[in-house]
């Protein structure tokens, strides 16, 4: 089905945004040395929405200007130019934060869907 087919593209190229380069550029520019009481973790990582330090395992890289949909052969290059952008479009956000915003922006495409 055509439904079957962008979700076959959509999880392909978020597995190559995945292996981004640009995306551990934006994480190591967010870490720095491990300043808590677990003497395991060796990095900690900058949250740029509540200002909090936070291991690898609990933040995300997320895309400041969302990479949108894709449900047309038309969408394709916006998408990728999105999804695959350069690292001032990129910010870490604690689990918590990439959270709220992912609920922000789907009420958004709600809205705008029943407009």
């Amino acid at each position: 089905t055509r439904a079957r087919y962008y979700s076959f593209l959509r999880s392909g190229l978020r597995a190559l945004w995945n292996k981004y380069p640009v995306k551990y550029q934006v994480l190591d520019e967010a870490r720095r040395a491990n300043q808590s009481t677990n003497k395991k973790l060796k990095w900690e990582y900058h949250c740029s929405q509540c200002d909090n330090w936070f291991p690898q395992k609990e933040v995300s890289v997320d895309h400041i200007q969302s990479a949108g949909a894709l449900n047309t052969l038309e969408d394709l290059p916006g998408f990728v130019g999105r999804l695959l952008c350069k690292k001032e479009n990129l910010r870490v956000l604690c689990n918590v934060c990439h959270q709220k915003r992912t609920n922000e922006e789907r009420e958004l495409v709600k809205l705008q869907k029943n407009k």
